[in-house]
């Protein structure tokens, strides 16, 4: 059909609620019917492959869902019921018991919910301050790693299926020689802990060989925060942060919501400051500075993206802006160059303004990626402002074992130089984590014995000499204590899955040269820690799940005076 005989049925009298896109449209012309054959096939009748694309979905999805029949049920079980039924186990009805999660420095404090025996659901334990009744996603998460398949079951020594029994057998006959000659040629890599009963065996490890080398290393940790902190008083403190009482909080590349060390504590004051009770409250304000979106800056009143590495020069600026508003501020703490043209100086100074407004009610966090000459600039500042002993106090860092990238180094010499014999690597993933320029996985294949005692058969533990399974948190008797020190219980849920032991067993192992039960380790530090009555106290704390009233005091330091030469010497 031409063109203009299709415009004449276009008349007055045709259907006024026809319609058309297009003059192709109109004539149906058959470049028009091929277009919309292409774009619109009408149907799998009309192609001309057999194997039309609806064709093969509706193969597929019958295919999967018939291959998915078998998981549609549980597999068909024996079980033996119980000879004498349990009172407190009901099937069906869950039981709830407090624990805690050792993370690091810190803890959390945890309300489990069991089935059967089987642990399924965490929850914060609202008595524990660390975790006040919350639980964020590292938590929620940390269960899935008690059913993971690909944790570390058995031992092995040299990739071949091994038992305890021989290891200890191996280990007897080392530690006589390494308690004769004082531990010399022996050395330990361990994660980061704040146990009191790992603390404990830590100092008995010690006076036992007083020769050996221990080493304490995680690759994501704090450790620029501690060494900042001790640069800027002279003492090894922890900080422990109130957002709940600051008005104004400055974050320097830091994700206190998230992920960065005692989130659940930084969330829920920084909501205490953001909730508006009647119409006298003002809500707090967020400064964010940093290189890339975080959850933190998506919460920020005022967000200036900064790269990482210029987070010091503009903390410098910031101190600059605070002097000329008669805060005080030592000359000596700030780099002699000119402010930088590339920071905002009118953010600064507003920034500086609001600051200088709410002393002794606001607050200086950095990240701890950034280096330690920024924490100690922000330890001085917050100082200076007033917060210390108002929006942040410290702690000493009690019963803890602190990461230290400069003890894997010098570990690491000593491998290199031959001068370890037998190593043991207490948890983590040292040959895939460790800085590149170490080299550690060749590193250890320089010891004539290597052990790594760890929850997954890793990089690590394919080059050791044996693979040692250590066991889950909700499978171990243990103890830990949060960043304000309060002590607490890790009691499991569960009896070991696999032939897996906990760290306390294995560094009591190595210490005494017998494998003790966890349990009976934790109740003797204990027995120092609880006043009074132990058994009425020892029940208490496994019913409340923390040691009321045992957070360690707080210090107030001062600005130590070698301050001004450290950061001379770490310029910005």
């Amino acid at each position: 059909m031409s063109t203009e005989k299709a415009l004449q049925q276009l008349s007055p009298t045709a259907d006024p609620k026809k319609y058309w896109t297009s003059l192709g449209q109109i004539e149906q012309s058959p470049e028009f019917q091929k277009m919309v054959e292409r774009e619109f096939p009408e149907g799998a009748s009309e192609m001309t492959d057999p194997m039309s694309r609806r064709r093969f979905i509706n193969l597929m999805g019958a295919s999967m869902a018939l291959a998915g029949l078998a998981s549609c049920r549980r597999p068909v079980e024996k079980i033996i019921p119980y000879v004498i039924q349990p009172e407190q186990i009901t099937p069906g009805i869950a039981q709830r018991y407090a624990t805690t999660m050792p993370f690091g420095l810190s803890a959390f404090g945890l309300t489990v919910e069991s089935h059967e025996g089987r642990p399924t659901k965490l929850e914060g334990n609202h008595l524990h301050p660390a975790s006040m009744g919350r639980a964020d996603a590292f938590i929620q998460a940390s269960i899935l790693d008690l059913y993971d398949p690909d944790r570390s079951q058995l031992v092995q020594k040299n990739g071949k299926k091994a038992t305890w029994a021989a290891f200890v057998d191996f280990w007897s006959k080392l530690y006589v020689s390494y308690l004769n000659n004082g531990g010399q040629g022996l050395a330990i890599l361990s994660e980061s802990f704040a146990s009191p009963t790992l603390y404990r065996l830590k100092q008995n490890f010690t006076q036992t060989f007083p020769k050996a080398v221990w080493a304490t290393y995680e690759p994501v940790s704090d450790e620029n925060i501690f060494a900042g902190i001790s640069a800027a008083t002279g003492q090894s403190l922890q900080p422990n942060y109130d957002y709940s009482k600051a008005n104004v909080v400055l974050a320097l590349d830091s994700d206190f919501l998230m992920m960065d060390s005692e989130n659940l504590t930084a969330a829920r004051g920084f909501a205490t400051g953001r909730r508006v009770a009647s119409e006298t409250d003002s809500m707090n304000r967020l400064y964010v500075v940093e290189p890339a979106f975080t959850i933190t800056g998506g919460m920020a009143d005022h967000r200036l993206r900064l790269q990482s590495g210029q987070v010091g020069t503009f903390l410098a600026t910031l101190a600059k802006a605070l002097q000329r508003q008669n805060v005080k501020v030592d000359n000596r703490w700030l780099p002699a160059q000119n402010e930088p043209s590339s920071i905002d100086t009118a953010w600064i100074k507003e920034l500086a303004r609001d600051l200088v407004a709410n002393q002794s009610q606001s607050l200086i966090v950095a990240g701890r990626r950034q280096p330690a000459e920024v924490h100690a600039l922000v330890f001085a500042l917050n100082q200076s402002l007033g917060n210390i002993g108002k929006t942040v106090v410290y702690r000493a860092l009690n019963d803890a074992a602190a990461p230290s990238t400069e003890s894997l180094v010098e570990l690491s010499k000593a491998l290199k130089s031959g001068e370890v014999e037998t190593l043991f690597i207490l948890g983590g993933n040292p040959a895939y984590s460790a800085p590149a320029d170490l080299a550690f996985d060749k590193l250890l294949t320089t010891a004539k014995q290597t052990i790594h005692f760890g929850k997954n058969a890793d990089e690590t533990g394919s080059l050791t000499t044996w693979q040692l399974p250590q066991s889950h948190y909700l499978e171990s008797w243990g103890d830990t204590r949060s960043a304000d020190g309060t002590a607490s219980v890790i009691q499991p849920l569960i009896e070991p899955l696999f032939d897996s032991r906990n760290t306390v067993e294995m560094l009591s192992l190595i210490t005494t040269g017998a494998l003790p039960k966890a349990y009976d380790v934790v109740r003797e530090t204990w027995n120092s820690l609880i006043p009074g009555n132990f058994e009425a106290g020892w029940r208490r704390v496994l019913h409340d799940g923390v040691l009321a009233d045992s957070a360690t005091p707080v210090i107030h330091p001062a600005i130590d005076k070698k301050l001004a030469t450290f950061l001379q010497a770490h310029p910005f």
